[in-house]
């Protein structure tokens, strides 16, 4: 994966932020669908923004969802993020890498995490 599928930081795209390869060189997240859909037709699932997700994090978590519990645990300190975002490497854009951060960022702001918004398809 590189610049050319995905922002991220590869180490080596430079663009308008000198010596900065964040964001393949703009150090901040594009707009959306800047590369091209993945075989499903869906954008931006790898890079640009990291997703929060529901699940808090557990170590555990994996033998949960594997029991059923895809929920995991009612509560905790830190919610799982998912999809890397602009200021991660290649090895941190994996669907399946947990990334981990706590819901209240305090004086710290988490630039390159957002949301995905999803519709199951079913009328409301």
């Amino acid at each position: 994966m590189s610049c050319k599928n995905a922002i991220l930081d590869d180490g080596v795209t430079m663009g308008s932020v000198a010596g900065e390869p964040d964001g393949c060189g703009e150090d901040r997240t594009w707009p959306r669908g800047s590369r091209a859909a993945n075989a499903f037709g869906l954008f931006d699932m790898q890079g640009n923004a990291g997703e929060w997700t529901m699940n808090w994090y557990a170590g555990n978590a994996l033998e949960q969802y594997a029991a059923g519990n895809l929920k995991g645990p009612e509560n905790g300190r830190q919610r799982v993020v998912r999809g890397g975002s602009w200021d991660e490497n290649v090895a941190n854009l994996r669907s399946s890498f947990r990334n981990v951060k706590p819901p209240v960022s305090g004086r710290a702001i988490y630039g390159s995490i957002g949301f995905r918004c999803a519709w199951d398809g079913a009328k409301p």
